[in-house]
């Protein structure tokens, strides 16, 4: 049996013909609407094979729809400060780069061992380490604190598993001082708010954020406040079915008429860690030349979110109609996501950082889900548990696999040297530099 002995404890996980796995090692721990504090294990010899438990969390109709995924079944933990690691069987000579994934879901869903990521894939395919981390979500880590403030503590969990990484992750390979944090959707917001946060410059070296809604970041005060009203109304020891009502009335009933609804718990601005939304420009005046920045969006992001609703395919399809649905959807496609993504990007490069900005079209014009939101997981961690739902688009496992071939790579390049191996992947990325 293969161990691992860190700072943090002595570990054994599981092995694959390609790769070792540790999964579910806990990084910190918590009370209820507290922030975290770091865990260490008891002497001895700790087996880490299961699932990294999800944070408490309603199930998602989208998951659900597009893969089949169910997080209501998964197994879930309120103290969910978990992470897993992937490393490669093949032969080392040098400490690896490491690629640290958050994964999306609004901050109200989702989990870093969901089925829809195989580290495996990435990790082996590309010789590098691969660790997923779990954060707290919905009203316990981003509702209140225990005395009532908005909470960060989320971002909070997320900045703690840095700091374990930083400290442990050479026992199992990897080079602290060439960690890439990488996520997509609401991951991707919470790897641009752990680069604002105070203290967290010497943690990575690199960032990739994939189809970040920032656009849903502006003009969030008045919902953010009534979320907060909502929120102090749970009583500090309410059971987690109480908690997890008030977090569906909180989704289904906030009235808010701008684009900020679609995004109803995030990161508060302004909240330590994070400084006020006027002083991003100074945080990356302070931190943008130390790191270089990869960034982008899909072309037609919004496509998932109608693409469970026939009569609007069909509309999609139909000569007269599809120029209007389409108009539409690249509409607030940009204004969500593609715009302020750009805006980010010339921000971070006049700061003096590296910036490379791509656009994802992956089977654009091929079908309805085409160059849609979440569709750019699949080439990076592949298609097994999307093989036969709406997401896979027709294709195999195999032939997802092999067609992210060149994508892993780029991605992987970039975490290695700073700089993507390719800047055009036929059918499915352009990259440039600004």
């Amino acid at each position: 049996m293969r161990t691992w002995m860190c700072e943090a404890g002595t570990f054994s996980g599981y092995e694959t013909e390609r790769c070792f796995h540790v999964r579910g090692i806990r990084y910190a721990t918590s009370n209820r609407f507290d922030a975290p504090v770091p865990y260490s294990y008891e002497p001895g010899v700790h087996e880490c094979i299961e699932t990294s438990p999800f944070a408490v969390q309603l199930d998602s109709g989208l998951e659900n729809n597009l893969m089949g995924i169910s997080y209501g079944s998964m197994k879930q933990e309120e103290s969910c400060q978990y992470l897993s690691i992937t490393i490669p069987k093949t032969e080392q000579k040098y400490l690896r780069s490491v690629m640290v994934w958050f994964h999306g879901g609004g901050f109200h869903h989702g989990g870093c061992d969901s089925e829809a990521y195989d580290y495996e894939l990435l990790a082996a395919e590309q010789d590098v380490i691969l660790v997923g981390v779990n954060y707290r979500l919905g009203i316990l880590g981003f509702g209140k604190t225990a005395d009532g403030r908005y909470s960060n503590n989320g971002l909070k969990d997320a900045i703690e598993s840095l700091k374990w990484i930083k400290a442990n992750i050479a026992s199992f390979g990897g080079d602290p001082d060439r960690v890439t944090l990488f996520g997509q959707s609401a991951g991707a917001e919470l790897v641009r708010c752990i680069i604002l946060s105070e203290g967290t410059e010497t943690l990575y070296r690199r960032a990739i954020l994939q189809s970040d809604p920032i656009g849903a970041m502006r003009s969030r005060e008045a919902m953010e406040q009534e979320i907060l009203t909502a929120a102090r109304a749970v009583p500090d020891d309410a059971d987690l079915e109480t908690i997890l009502q008030t977090e569906a009335e909180i989704l289904s009933g906030v009235k808010e008429k701008g684009i900020a609804k679609y995004l109803k718990f995030a990161p508060h601005f302004g909240i330590a860690p994070l400084p006020p939304v006027e002083k991003t420009e100074a945080r990356l005046q302070e931190v943008a030349a130390m790191h270089e920045l990869l960034i982008g969006s899909t072309t037609r992001e919004v496509s998932v979110y109608g693409g469970q609703i026939k009569p609007l395919i069909a509309l999609d399809s139909f000569r007269l109609t599809e120029p209007v649905i389409e108009k539409i959807m690249k509409g607030l496609s940009a204004s969500i996501f593609i715009e302020p993504a750009e805006e980010f990007a010339r921000m971070y490069a006049l700061a003096g950082g590296t910036v490379y900005l791509y656009t994802f079209y992956w089977r654009e014009g091929k079908a309805y889900l085409g160059a849609g939101h979440t569709i750019d997981i699949l080439p990076l961690f592949g298609g097994k548990r999307a093989e036969g739902h709406a997401i896979a688009m027709g294709l195999t496992a195999d032939e997802i696999a092999e067609k992210g071939k060149p994508m892993r790579a780029v991605w992987a390049s970039f975490a290695k040297d700073g700089e993507p191996s390719n800047l055009h992947v036929s059918g499915m990325l352009r990259i440039h530099k600004l």
